[in-house]
């Protein structure tokens, strides 16, 4: 591309304090901001001595609706007066590689506190092609080193600033510190389009079970110069390509982005690897032309299971002023459903709490906790931040927990059952514990092969002294206090037989713990020890010592403990019928009964496997 310089003998300037900027009717700013917020003079920001290009990059988006208008003006803002010598647009790709085409208009202004108008004699037009975008900037002279002439701001989206040192663009980092540079394009047309609907940040759930729904969420706006009104705008939401739901702005669609979010059904879509899109289609009826179509995969799978609990821990200690707060709000939480495992994990706070021990402190560490009162939630991500697995218990109120429970659900599903069995003989104090359940075919391809199934023992009732907003409270009683977890607190390998396990365990109960209050929780995760993201536990369960689970038998529909030809003929029963059928008829592990179920249990009986 030709390098082009015009040399003009000097560009018009108007030197404007910070106020808002009054424009022609056929006129817009563009830029990172439009507003008229400016550094304060004694806060901006500063390079080297000497004259300094200093530039920012105007995105595809930002220029959208400036195609075939031409930028008759540069609004630049300062925080303390200096020269400006010259002003430039560079066309450069969207990785930021600079192409040879160049505008430069030299000039010489004085620049002023606020914001200074600087006019283009010669306008640049605006013809971008597709996969660039506009490299925009000026030249300002610095007088010492100390001296602070460039305003940022942080508004919106922040964008980097470069500076020119050596002949190379360098990152200022204004963006991190700051904000965005205070530069605005005036750009001139007369036919700005009225809407411009762009959409961003489309995701999915991850994965499905086979026929369950897929949830799914993007954001979109109007760069438009016309406000879209509710219901305005249509969205296509397509699997694979074929349009499955049709979705609209649910308020007034402005240049700022609206979160929109559904979900969309999957009956008849096959297992594997599948992609959701979204795609803009009308606007008032009309049809868009060249949409932004935004996409995100989903896996779905054959098998799952449902969830049987959900994993509460909580880092607590009775030197923490604000854990009862913590307390109450999990045991609001509890009210409002019956699927949690709570188990409450003692730490030291200015002093020894009665209940920590080497490994609940190995717990804490692992799972990053730093602060109480803290809580997991089955382990997983996205409570407080990204990379986090915690929320503050006592600044997060129970219909945000239950909201986030009710997210995770809708994940992925369980890829194992826990089934949870005890017996404890008081004379000699042993109990016996029996872990097992079934896996889905393929668990290893789900969970990995370093899963772990971990087991905690957990006693209520237990009395010790409570610090509460700084009064002590004597006759606190603590509730699923964790006592020990077996073997490890990373877990134990689950050992399997096909798509089953069975993990047992023998313990002396010590007299100090009273056996009347003691519970089982166990659940089966990815190991501790990864990273925070990747330590999400996959299913649940809690049982008082000494109780069992109703066992189950995968194809044993009449539950009498066995598998046989009289478990076909009373499901073919059951579905004629519509009554439900009293064992596990769920053969094919679809989360449903069907005649599929018929099927896969003759296939069982002959075959004597269990196949997918």
């Amino acid at each position: 591309m030709k390098k082009s310089i015009l040399l003009l003998l000097a560009a018009f300037m108007l030197s404007l304090t910070a106020g808002a900027v009054t424009l022609a009717p056929n006129q817009l700013l563009i830029g990172h901001y439009t507003s008229d917020e400016l550094d304060t003079e004694g806060w901006g920001q500063g390079y080297l001595a000497g004259v300094n290009p200093i530039a920012t990059d105007l995105t595809p988006d930002e220029l959208a609706i400036a195609q075939g208008a031409k930028i008759v003006a540069f609004r630049i803002g300062l925080a303390e007066a200096c020269p400006i010598s010259r002003l430039f647009v560079i066309l450069v790709d969207t990785d930021g590689k600079l192409t040879d085409e160049i505008t430069e208009w030299p000039c010489n202004v004085d620049g002023q506190v606020g914001w200074n108008m600087i006019e283009l004699e010669t306008p640049y037009e605006i013809n971008i092609p597709e996969g660039y975008k506009l490299r925009v900037g000026f030249d300002y002279e610095q007088f010492t080193k100390d001296n602070k002439p460039i305003s940022a701001v942080k508004v919106g989206t922040v964008y980097p600033t470069f500076f020119l040192r050596n002949n190379r663009w360098m990152n200022y980092g204004l963006h991190t510190a700051k904000g965005n540079l205070s530069l605005q394009c005036v750009v001139e047309s007369d036919n700005f389009p009225q809407y411009i609907i762009r959409t961003r940040n489309m995701t999915c759930t991850d994965i499905i079970v086979v026929g369950n729904p897929v949830g799914f969420s993007f954001e979109t706006c109007n760069i438009g110069l016309a406000q879209a009104a509710a219901g305005e705008v249509t969205f296509d939401i397509a699997i694979d390509g074929t349009v499955v739901k049709t979705v609209s702005n649910p308020e007034a669609l402005t240049s700022d982005y609206l979160t929109i979010a559904g979900s969309v059904d999957t009956d008849g879509l096959t297992g594997g690897t599948h992609t959701l899109t979204v795609t803009p289609a009308t606007v008032k009826g009309e049809p868009i032309a060249n949409p932004q179509v935004q996409s995100a995969t989903f896996e779905a799978f054959e098998h799952g299971f449902s969830r049987q609990m959900r994993l509460v821990e909580q880092f607590t200690s009775t030197y923490c002023s604000w854990c009862p707060d913590g307390t109450a709000n999990l045991h609001e939480l509890c009210d409002m459903r019956g699927d949690i495992a709570w188990v409450a994990i003692h730490e030291n706070m200015n002093g020894t709490d009665p209940f920590r021990s080497a490994q609940t402190d190995s717990i804490a560490s692992y799972e990053g906790i730093d602060a109480l009162p803290e809580g997991t939630f089955d382990r997983t991500a996205g409570i407080s931040s990204a990379n986090r697995v915690y929320c503050v218990l006592s600044e997060t109120n129970a219909a945000t927990m239950n909201s986030f429970m009710d997210y995770v659900e809708n994940l992925q599903p369980s890829w194992a059952t826990v089934n949870v069995n005890s017996t404890y003989d008081a004379a000699t104090r042993k109990a016996v514990i029996t872990i097992n359940g079934d896996l889905v075919p393929n668990y290893e391809e789900r969970m990995g092969t370093d899963s772990k199934l971990t087991v905690y023992i957990t006693e209520d009732g237990l009395k010790a002294r409570q610090n509460n907003h700084g009064v002590w409270i004597e006759d606190y009683y603590h509730d699923n206090v964790m006592r020990t977890a077996l073997v490890s607190v990373k877990g134990v390998p689950l050992k399997k037989t096909g798509d089953s396990y069975k993990n047992e365990f023998t313990v002396d109960i010590p007299t100090a713990w009273n056996a009347d209050n003691l519970n089982i929780v166990a659940f089966i995760s990815r190991p501790l020890g990864n990273a925070l993201t990747n330590i999400y536990v996959t299913n649940a369960n809690k049982r008082k010592l000494g109780e069992y689970d109703e066992p189950t038998m995968r194809g044993d529909v009449n539950g009498d403990g066995k598998v046989t030809i009289e478990d076909v003929t009373d499901l073919i029963d059951c579905l004629l019928s519509g009554i439900e059928t009293v064992g596990d008829a769920d053969c094919s592990l679809d989360g449903k009964v069907t005649i599929d179920d018929v099927t896969t249990l003759i296939d069982y009986l002959l075959a004597g496997v269990w196949t997918e």
